[in-house]
């Protein structure tokens, strides 16, 4: 139960709060929670992956790049055990991946030039991802040269359990911490950003490619881990709970029925207002995840994240302790 609706059934109980007026008025107190949830539903934007490539002025929530990946072969111990690898938020310079190329227009399949071009901006474990960063890259042309965030997360899931952090949310967390950096168009917490569809100049160059503006890209090699909703959560920051929890705002973005569960190496560009979950594992194994997340970064928790191994620092706030303390 979201803490707000606590805090009013509560009120409702003791004879010291303004609220126990209602204590014997249950169509009254319906009435309240009935109104604070509209007002929450009130900042979901719907949007339609359908009319993406129309060439139209709408805003976007998500969009799966069309064609899935394969996901690089893990890194093996001696006994031919796969090794796990937990690396997140390490900096590095998102370069640009096509430089035999003589237009950013021209978009080819990656291939062993280009991997090689994009593996130096890369640590040594994670040069095996350099296909995938790149077709990342070649989606947000603004972002090249600047300094972006990679996660890579494997290792062995129990079926019915989440490797990443279960709970409906979005990755902006709303107000920003003290000494934060605020990004353009952000006016809260940026983990990201993300436009697409806002009649930015780009959004769909003249061959029909799709371009974003900063934004994030995830992907797993197991099929049904991770849930995404094609909408926005605007104004976020009058909504989500701790670190952009929407637990409540469940129904209002259309139940699990409404939301679209990622195929094994479909690369999926979201937004940091855009809701997601991690899904509990349909079956045993080795699940590898990736994560790419653009320059419009607010902060980065040094506790939690990875540091650079080729020296390359984050450009943005760096926080000190546990983020989840006031979990």
């Amino acid at each position: 139960m979201h803490p707000v609706i606590t805090i009013i059934l509560l009120g409702a109980q003791t004879d010291s709060s303004p609220l126990s007026i209602f204590k014997r008025d249950n169509d009254a107190l319906r009435l309240i929670i009935t109104l604070v949830q509209e007002s929450w539903a009130s900042h979901v934007h719907r949007t339609d992956t359908a009319t993406k490539l129309q060439r139209l002025p709408i805003q976007a929530g998500l969009f799966v790049l069309p064609e899935p990946i394969p996901f690089p072969a893990p890194l093996m111990d001696d006994q031919g055990m796969p090794v796990p690898v937990h690396v997140n938020m390490m900096p590095f310079k998102m370069v640009y991946p096509d430089p035999h190329l003589s237009s950013c227009h021209v978009r080819w399949p990656s291939h062993a030039y280009c991997d090689a071009h994009v593996a130096k901006a890369l640590p040594d474990s994670l040069k095996r991802y350099a296909a995938i960063v790149a077709a990342c890259l070649r989606r947000v042309p603004d972002e090249w040269e600047q300094i972006g965030y990679i996660t890579v997360h494997e290792s062995y899931v129990e079926e019915g359990k989440t490797q990443r952090r279960p709970g409906l949310h979005i990755e902006s967390p709303g107000m920003a911490p003290p000494g934060a950096v605020m990004h353009g168009y952000h006016r809260f917490y940026c983990w990201g950003g993300g436009r697409f569809g806002t009649q930015v100049p780009g959004d769909l160059d003249e061959h029909g490619i799709v371009n974003m503006k900063g934004g994030i890209f995830v992907a797993s090699n197991m099929a049904d881990t991770c849930r995404v909703w094609d909408c926005l959560i605007e104004d976020h920051g009058k909504v989500v709970g701790h670190l952009g929890d929407i637990s409540h705002l469940r129904k209002a973005i259309g139940g699990n029925e409404a939301g679209i569960s990622l195929e094994a190496g479909e690369i999926c560009w979201i937004t940091d207002r855009t809701p997601h979950e991690s899904l509990s594992q349909p079956k045993a194994g080795f699940r590898q995840f990736f994560r790419l997340v653009t320059s419009k970064l607010s902060a980065w928790y040094e506790e939690h994240s990875t540091p650079s191994e080729l020296g390359v620092a984050p450009n943005c706030e760096v926080v000190k302790g546990n983020k989840f303390s006031n979990a």
